[in-house]
Formats: structure tokens, C-alpha cells, sequence
């Protein structure tokens, strides 16, 4: 556009004096016309066409890229396998800002599985992640549930919810 604009005015810089004189020496019983090329600009000047606006979206930006369920089976090495469940998730995670990353996990209110959950963010209790792209695997363990409460067969049923919560490094 801008390109566009400087060429329309060079042109018009251009052709303007030519045909503010072609009237005057314009013979009535001539249909071709004598110029004047003297009387054309000599040298280019800079000329403003227009000002662009700057913008600056303020702000921190981050954003967790899966968030697929966190899939738990069955631990068979622990003391009461029958009611204790584990499962990870590695997610992607793109920020313009330092930051730590904390998780918090209850039991899904509906859910009649019930259970104590703790979740585990790269083996910590929260984990700092740089600005840029960010692998985060985030554990989960859950202890007490009661799986003969909800119905066999049943797929993807949700008995616990993970809560991410993020503070830029070096705030209170």
C-alpha cells in the first residue's frame, strides 16, 4: 500500500506542471500538443505519505496445549492395588513469561468413586518453566477409590479434577 501510494504521488508530482501548462500552449487547431518538458520538477524530495501506529498487546500469555484426560490404571505394586490408581500426562506447555507452574487435585464432586488423589508435576510439588516451549509431565495418584461403585464397562469416566495454576517467577 505504501509502495502504491509513493508512486501515485511521484506520478502526480510528475504530471502536474505538464498539464497545468498544456492548456496555455495549446494551439485550437493542433490536436497534438507542445509540453513544455523544461518547466518538470529536477530533483526528487521526500514527501510524507502517511504514519503507521505501532500496538503492543500487554500482557502474559501461557497456554497448556494437551489437556486430554489423564488416564489411571490400576497400581499393582501397591499395598492395596484394588483401590489404588496412577497415570500420567506429558504436556506441552508455551508461555512468553517465567514462570511456576502448581497443581492441585480433588475428587470429581459427582463422582461416587470418592478417593484421596495427589498430583505430581515433574516428580515436585510445582515446577518453573522458562518462556518458550515447556514439557511438564503431570502425575496423578489416587488411594481409597472405590471403583465397585460406578458402573462396569464404562469408558473415560472422570473421578478426579487436575487445577494448574501458574505465577510469573520472582512475584509473591
Amino acid at each position: 500500500m505504501l509502495k502504491k501510494s509513493l508512486i501515485a504521488i511521484a506520478v502526480l508530482a510528475i504530471a502536474l506542471p505538464a498539464i497545468a501548462d498544456f492548456h496555455v500552449d495549446r494551439d485550437p487547431k493542433d490536436h497534438f500538443t507542445n509540453i513544455k518538458v523544461h518547466d518538470w520538477p529536477t530533483s526528487f524530495s521526500k514527501v510524507t505519505v502517511t504514519t503507521i501506529d505501532v500496538c503492543l498487546d500487554v500482557g502474559y500469555f501461557i497456554q497448556i496445549l494437551d489437556t486430554d484426560c489423564i488416564k489411571v490404571t490400576q497400581d499393582t505394586g501397591a499395598s492395596n492395588p484394588y483401590k489404588t490408581y496412577v497415570g500420567c500426562l506429558l504436556t506441552d506447555i508455551e508461555s512468553n513469561f517465567d514462570a511456576t507452574l502448581s497443581a492441585k487435585i480433588t475428587s470429581k464432586g459427582n463422582s461416587v468413586a470418592k478417593g484421596e488423589w495427589k498430583v505430581k508435576l515433574d516428580g515436585g510439588s510445582s515446577v518453573n518453566i522458562p518462556a518458550g516451549d515447556s514439557d511438564v509431565e503431570i502425575c496423578v495418584t489416587g488411594k481409597k477409590v472405590n471403583i465397585n461403585k460406578l458402573h462396569g464397562g464404562d469408558s473415560d469416566v472422570v473421578v478426579a479434577e487436575v487445577t494448574l495454576q501458574v505465577v510469573p517467577q520472582g512475584s509473591t
